[in-house]
């Protein structure tokens, strides 16, 4: 059995922004993913392990996956080689008032690690850590009718927030009002969202956009949303980035 213990691993994990959270400085972390295909982990073995075709190796491996895939679908849950257990679980909420078999929206593999593998876990270190910084920032929201910042907006009155790749680009850009949940933070059902028409918008820059607030809002609280595929030059990002803001009051 290998010492995984010896084997430590140095990670690199980008930290983005936690939209959702009312915490000051809150990141969602994602490990960078370097991909080991199977013909890798066969070559390795090989080299290994002297005398064994690298070809049996494959043709074994193949058989195990094929039954795994099978005793899945029959319904078993299945012991991952010790790794973990790999079982079926439903995918998405059920529901109904009588719920029946047409009301089950599909199925997945879920993964339960085992104690060796949370082993190998333990073992693992950070060696870098990015912060992604593709996201829009806010600096100030400025109500150009009085020229208050971070207080009270105007209903069909201008506002200018300053910051930085503020500038909405994309097919899917724009800027909404997106109303406040029973917690406080904004909500996630962005059909609830607001739209900012896009005629409105007089000034688009990555520093600064200028716009007027949609005369179909409530006298409430409410995040402003912008989502944009700005990049530096003249390139756009593959998948748009959102930023909310902080709280504001819309007024009459």
């Amino acid at each position: 059995m290998p010492n995984f213990k010896e084997a430590d691993s140095l990670l690199s994990v980008k930290l983005s922004k936690n939209q959702f959270s009312t915490t000051e400085n809150s990141f969602i972390g994602r490990v960078t993913r370097n991909t080991v295909t199977l013909e890798n982990l066969i070559a390795s073995i090989a080299k290994k392990n002297e005398g064994i075709s690298s070809y049996m190796i494959e043709h074994v491996a193949n058989l195990l996956g094929d039954e795994m895939l099978i005793a899945c679908q029959n319904g078993k849950a299945v012991d991952v080689l010790g790794i973990g257990t790999m079982y079926i679980g439903v995918s998405g909420s059920v529901t109904g008032e009588n719920p029946g078999e047409s009301s089950i929206p599909g199925f997945k593999l879920n993964f339960t690690m085992s104690p060796k593998s949370q082993a190998v876990l333990s073992s693992l270190k950070v060696d870098q850590v990015v912060i992604s910084d593709s996201c829009p920032v806010f600096d100030k929201i400025i109500n150009v009718f009085d020229q208050n910042h971070d207080k009270i907006l105007y209903k069909d009155k201008g506002v200018k927030i300053t910051g930085n790749r503020l500038k909405l680009s994309g097919h899917d850009c724009g800027i909404w009002f997106a109303p406040l949940d029973t917690q406080g933070n904004p909500s996630k059902d962005e059909s609830t969202w607001i739209a900012v028409e896009s005629s409105t918008i007089s000034v688009n820059k990555p520093k600064s956009l200028e716009f007027y607030v949609p005369a179909s809002l409530t006298d409430s609280q409410y995040c402003i949303v912008i989502r944009t595929r700005f990049c530096a030059g003249d390139k756009e990002l593959k998948n748009a980035v959102t930023a909310f803001s902080k709280p504001v009051t819309i007024a009459a």
